[in-house]
């Protein structure tokens, strides 16, 4: 498949179920979001999973804030990895999402900031986080994740599915990352989302893709790092340790540049 045959089933998905996922974003919560299955014909989509990486090839990222591999280094994958990444940020695709969410000047990102593919295996997981509000150069305002799930047969207890919080934490929903389906969920100051442990063997992928804004979701401005917080169940040393240290970074944020050129998460 090419960048153009990928994008054009995917806008072609999005109109035809426009006016339900729009009615559907517009009542959701706790974070603003839609999903929508069978993105892609089957065979498609299971290319897309046969095309991935060893995961032990990724960087690993593991702290006691996530343990997952993640990747854009696209000259070394399959080139169907960079075909089906780009495919999301076709110009048919962004004004497709932007007519489902009412997001305006609706922008896809071609250096991929934060972008690319997430494997997870047993044991791993994304404690509840916000975003970066902004893009790598800090000019940017994050809005929206786009997130497409592509492991063949993963049953929902299986584990690794997106978990989407209420701002005090007190309640979530959970939704199944079950394969071929897309999930985007809206970025902002209160969008508390995580990834639940992984609880058995296999690999929980997703093909991942921001969308940008140079107008807030929100009716003010704001700036944020990437923020950690603990589950209501951890216990109150890595809840302190979260807080302090998500507070400390966006003090600091006060002083110093939001860029984050320097990622190794991103295409240069």
């Amino acid at each position: 498949m090419t960048r153009q045959q990928l994008s054009g089933q995917i806008a072609e998905r999005l109109a035809e179920r426009k006016d339900d996922l729009r009615a559907y974003w517009g009542k959701s919560g706790p974070v603003r979001h839609f999903f929508l299955d069978d993105l892609l014909p089957e065979p498609w989509a299971t290319a897309c999973y046969n095309a991935l990486p060893d995961p032990a090839s990724l960087l690993h990222r593991h702290t006691i804030k996530e343990h997952k591999h993640v990747g854009v280094d696209l000259d070394h994958y399959d080139p169907l990895v960079g075909e089906i990444l780009y495919a999301f940020q076709d110009e048919a695709v962004v004004r497709a999402v932007a007519e489902i969410t009412g997001i305006k000047s609706l922008m896809a990102d071609a250096s991929l900031y934060g972008s690319g593919i997430s494997m997870m295996l047993e044991g791993d997981f994304l404690l509840p986080h916000l975003d970066n509000s902004h893009d790598g150069d800090g000019n940017l305002y994050r809005v929206l994740n786009a997130l497409y799930y592509v492991t063949p047969n993963w049953p929902e207890d299986n584990g690794g599915n997106l978990e989407l919080w209420s701002g005090d934490m007190h309640e979530h929903i959970e939704l199944h990352s079950c394969f071929n389906r897309l999930v985007m969920m809206e970025t902002n100051t209160h969008s508390i989302h995580s990834v639940n442990k992984v609880l058995k063997p296999g690999t929980r992928a997703c093909i991942s893709n921001y969308y940008f804004s140079a107008t807030p979701v929100e009716d003010h401005s704001y700036i944020h790092r990437t923020t950690f917080f603990a589950r209501p169940e951890d216990g109150i040393i890595k809840k302190i340790r979260l807080t302090t240290e998500g507070k400390t970074k966006n003090f600091l944020t006060k002083f110093v540049t939001n860029k984050t050129t320097a990622s190794k998460h991103r295409r240069k």
